[in-house]
């Protein structure tokens, strides 16, 4: 392969590889138009406004909740509830729950998850998640996340869960959360900033090397000929 042709390759996988990244919402949970106080937290309907539980282009189940950064279960002295990957507030499962549902026809690429705390004894909370990608009540794809320990008593820094390999699975109709209990506490998890994409603009994985890899061929075809 000449010169010009390998640069012309490598022009195009720079297209290729950098067009979805300007696609997409973020959940952040920060731009909700009624926030809980910081040291508080609430039912994500009652925090954006008349949209209740549609915000950014997704409906949410009703047993999410939003959480300020300064709250504390048990009060002053005890340890966060949990950490924010970005800005003041981040999600959790209301008293636990489990079976959480996300509906949108949008991929879920990634969202970022960890550990609660509850009074600094490691009681309780979640300690891994599964993300399931749905068409109706059809399972199409898992996600199983095991949540790390490594600030024992306190809330852990979120971690990044990569979804992003329901972009290759069919027309999606929306996701569902598990959570896997731990201890006699309520099994909750700390969440924040989930990134959705409009399934046209995001190729599935492997698709940009598939797509390489036939332009390859085609240009050592041309060089063949010429």
């Amino acid at each position: 392969m000449n010169k010009l042709a390998l640069r012309q390759l490598m022009l195009c996988a720079a297209i290729i590889i950098s067009a979805p990244a300007t696609a997409g919402v973020v959940a952040t949970f920060d731009d909700l138009p009624a926030p809980p106080a910081l040291d508080s937290g609430a039912g994500l309907q009652w925090t954006n406004g008349a949209n209740g539980l549609l915000y950014q282009g997704v409906t949410w189940d009703s047993r999410f909740g939003v959480i300020g950064d300064q709250y504390r279960v048990g009060g002053a002295g005890s340890p966060l509830f949990g950490i924010p990957h970005s800005g003041h507030y981040f999600a959790s499962n209301q008293d636990g729950a489990t079976g959480m549902t996300i509906n949108t026809s949008k991929v879920l690429t990634g969202a970022w998850f960890g550990r609660n705390q509850y009074y600094g004894f490691g009681e309780g909370g979640a300690d891994q998640v599964t993300i399931v990608a749905l068409n109706g009540a059809i399972e199409l794809a898992s996600v199983v996340f095991d949540l790390p320990e490594s600030h024992p008593g306190l809330p852990e820094p979120l971690s990044f869960i990569d979804t992003s390999l329901f972009a290759a699975l069919g027309p999606i109709t929306g996701y569902r959360i598990d959570r896997r209990e731990l201890g006699q506490q309520s099994g909750n998890w700390v969440a924040d900033d989930f990134s959705f994409a409009d399934p046209t603009q995001v190729p599935a994985p492997g698709g940009a090397v598939l797509m390489l890899g036939g332009m390859a061929a085609l240009l050592a075809a041309r060089r063949r000929r010429a």
